[in-house]
């Protein structure tokens, strides 16, 4: 199985690193192309398609974003290379396969691959932005030793746990983050499927099972946990059931 993939970075050494390495370690991948700026990048891949993109995030006076913002009906994986850790949450906002730091290390490229190579064996589109997006993004969550990536439909509900804040998954695992519940309902505001219900939890409405009126009012979710739900929060449940 041949996949295609494209490289944008606006430096000419980066990217035949990468397409050394990418030759080198991940013979089943053909580079279709690369593009050293936002306007070459956008008018090759508008008459091509690819299933990858490895893509820096500075290009002069556009970004990757600015990229993926115009291509927004393209169906690729988005592998974001670059030499900057702060833009890593905004990445995976845009479903980004992965964020390879630079140098990029050989084996974590073959893991990334192998995740795009995965994907296609199990029919799954991969689309930049979607109707599926819900599904398949995933947001960048940093605890005291590593970034962790969660998948959205995976959260039950958020809980503030003093400064920090707590991930509670469908699962039953749960994910300290070094976050202020606030950052994480900034993070979330995009996703409808989120509300917040109390001035410390926010909630996944898709599993909720029941309003119960007793105890000042509580949600009880689908894994049996039970949310209180703030006064100046009420109505807006019960808008919620009545919908």
């Amino acid at each position: 199985m041949i996949i295609k993939a494209f490289i944008i970075d606006d430096e000419v050494m980066p990217r035949n690193t990468l397409a050394g390495l990418i030759k080198k370690f991940c013979p089943d991948v053909d580079i279709a192309g690369m593009a050293e700026s936002y306007s070459k990048a956008v008018a090759a891949l508008k008459q091509q398609q690819v299933d990858i993109i490895f893509m820096d995030i500075n290009l002069g006076s556009h970004t990757g974003f600015d990229i993926l913002d115009e291509l927004l009906s393209y169906r690729a994986a988005v592998v974001f290379v670059t030499a900057y850790e702060e833009f890593a949450l905004k990445a995976f906002r845009y479903a980004a396969v992965n964020y390879l730091l630079k140098p990029v290390n050989h084996l974590e490229l073959i893991e990334t691959v192998g995740r795009v190579r995965q994907a296609r064996m199990d029919k799954r589109q991969i689309n930049i932005q979607g109707e599926n997006a819900y599904e398949r993004k995933q947001i960048a969550v940093p605890n005291k030793s590593k970034i962790e990536l969660v998948y959205i439909s995976d959260i039950v509900y958020v809980s503030a746990e003093g400064s920090y804040t707590v991930l509670h998954l469908q699962n039953k695992d749960s994910i300290m983050v070094s976050k202020h519940l606030k950052q994480l309902e900034d993070m979330l505001t995009a996703y409808k499927q989120f509300v917040r219900v109390h001035r410390s939890y926010i909630v996944n409405k898709r599993f909720i099972s029941a309003y119960n009126r007793t105890d000042n009012g509580y949600l009880e979710m689908q894994q049996g946990a039970s949310i209180p739900v703030g006064s100046v929060y009420k109505q807006d449940i019960f808008n919620l059931f009545e919908n």
